[in-house]
């Protein structure tokens, strides 16, 4: 008789109650609802282009930030600026200077 009770009391516990089933969906649909808004919001953030900066919005960065690259990439550039005469920093900086130069250029 105990087994018999046992296995009730299995099967009762595992039948989700009539309320816990109608809020599942419900709840499936909004996460995906705040999901969409939030791909959404990023989305349009990323793809908006940049205002023009004023000479005071420029303090707040360094002028500093690391790269990881690979060691043959930074072996290259490396032998280029000595090629050219030039520090690896001057070289990196002028070469990402006439990159986003030409990548502006066009949008504008």
């Amino acid at each position: 008789m105990a087994s018999s009770k046992s296995s009730k009391s299995a099967k009762s516990k595992a039948k989700p109650s009539p309320k816990a089933k109608a809020a599942k969906p419900a709840h499936k649909k909004v996460v995906r609802k705040v999901v969409r808004k939030t791909v959404a919001k990023h989305t349009a953030k990323a793809t908006r282009p940049a205002a023009a900066r004023s000479d005071s919005d420029y303090t707040k960065f360094s002028g500093k930030f690391t790269v990881r690259l690979p060691k043959s990439l930074h072996q290259a550039l490396v032998d280029r600026a000595e090629r050219e005469g030039v520090s690896l920093n001057l070289f990196v900086t002028n070469a990402l200077s006439r990159t986003v130069a030409v990548a502006g250029k066009g949008k504008r």
